[in-house]
């Protein structure tokens, strides 16, 4: 059946490509140039992870620009078709959206804000024709962990994303890294080659302001009860998809020590986090374990109103994870004013933040004499304020990068 599927949607394009052709050039009216916003993945689906937060951030702040140099629209490509006009209220998801093909003129931009790996390559021409029809592409890049580490990933996923990494290589004016650690990585990876001497490398700045993301709202029944219980609990909160590269495993194993000598003082651990791929084992390891809704919580659907919640009642964040692109809940943390204990990794040390503690031994014992560390650190008093940037002077940047900064005031447009 998926064969049938892909078959299926693969003959749609051709078709879609084939009727739309024409439509890849702007011929209207004179207007003022357009920033094409890729939301293709949200538009169908949050699934309220870190790269949602940010594309949701990014936006929203996007939204709120009004400028008289250009009208900001977003837009999405799908299974069987390219890039159309995306409605301009699709995060609440109240219109329809449009199948009217995008096309492009002179001094429009587009921003591949959203990771469509699986969409981008398939439209490839379009992209191709927008660039020779006057607009310049721009693609963020969260990481290249599928390229770098691809055991720690689906098979469809590195497949997907080879694919669409050879697309921005071939046809992108300008790859936004998130950190400068992913942006050295990017260089690397494209030395010598072709795309070396043209694609430019320029940086995406992100924020932990989870405030200013578009937050979802509500409280499930499971997250009251973890809260109520936090109350009267010390707590670490460990943020992410339960998938390899988080660490999950080794927090555990410290986690498993702490219980065994500290018996009723020692901490809780509170997880969030979707249940993700690889880890069938890990997270029937998690749901059967003897300390599973005692003082081993795992929340897998958390708004993001309860996300702020669940770090104001935490005493402290705990990231494990072996790579990170970014790390956003070491910045959330910042912003909550919570010391996180953190990997000793490039892309931490990059960030400067004051309340970062970072490990390199992650053996159950030496995990474990860090996390108690850490919680007596908590005791004593808070990080500093954090330095961590707002969103708006993120997206600011943004614009300044690709080319595009504003000089006044007011328009977001759906449609051309």
């Amino acid at each position: 059946m998926k064969t049938l599927a892909r078959m299926a949607n693969a003959a749609a394009r051709m078709l879609w490509l084939a009727r739309s052709r024409g439509a890849f050039r702007d011929q209207g009216a004179s207007r003022r140039p357009r920033l094409l916003v890729d939301v293709s993945v949200i538009m169908r689906h949050d699934a309220a992870t870190g790269i949602q937060r940010v594309v949701r951030s990014v936006w929203a702040e996007l939204a709120r620009i009004q400028s008289n140099d250009f009208d900001v629209v977003p837009v999405y490509a799908g299974a069987r078709q390219g890039y159309c006009f995306a409605p301009a209220d699709f995060l609440a998801r109240r219109s329809k959206a449009g199948s009217v093909p995008v096309g492009v003129r002179a001094g429009d931009k587009f921003l591949g804000l959203d990771l469509s790996a699986h969409y981008v390559p398939n439209y490839a021409e379009q992209l191709a024709a927008w660039r020779a029809n006057g607009a310049s592409l721009h693609f963020v890049v969260y990481d290249l962990l599928p390229l770098s580490r691809p055991d720690w990933f689906e098979t469809s996923t590195c497949h997907h994303f080879a694919r669409w990494l050879d697309t921005i290589l071939a046809h992108a004016d300008q790859a936004l890294c998130i950190s400068d650690s992913v942006a050295q990585e990017f260089r690397r990876h494209i030395f010598g080659s072709s795309a070396h001497q043209r694609l430019g490398v320029g940086r995406l700045h992100l924020s932990g302001d989870i405030a200013a993301s578009v937050p979802s709202s509500g409280f499930r029944a499971p997250v009251r009860s973890v809260l109520e219980r936090l109350g009267s609990r010390r707590a670490v909160l460990m943020v992410g998809t339960v998938e390899p590269r988080k660490g999950y495993d080794r927090a555990i194993e410290a986690f498993e020590r702490l219980w065994s000598l500290a018996g009723g003082d020692a901490p809780e651990l509170v997880i969030v986090g979707k249940p993700g791929w690889k880890t069938a084992a890990l997270q029937q390891r998690i749901r059967n374990h003897r300390e599973f809704g005692g003082r081993l919580h795992w929340l897998d659907d958390v708004s993001d109103e309860a996300l702020t919640a669940l770090y104001q009642a935490s005493d402290a964040v705990f990231l494990a994870s072996y790579d990170e692109g970014f790390g956003l809940p070491a910045v959330e943390a910042a912003m909550h004013r919570r010391w996180a204990l953190v990997r000793d990794l490039p892309v931490f040390r990059e960030k400067q933040l004051p309340n970062l503690r970072l490990f390199t031994d992650d053996t159950p014992i030496a995990l474990a004499k860090e996390v108690s560390a850490l919680l007596d650190l908590a005791d004593r008093h808070p990080p500093p304020v954090s330095n961590a940037p707002k969103w708006t002077w993120c997206v600011e940047r943004l614009l300044e990068e690709i080319g595009a900064a504003r000089t006044s005031r007011p328009l977001l447009r759906a449609v051309s």
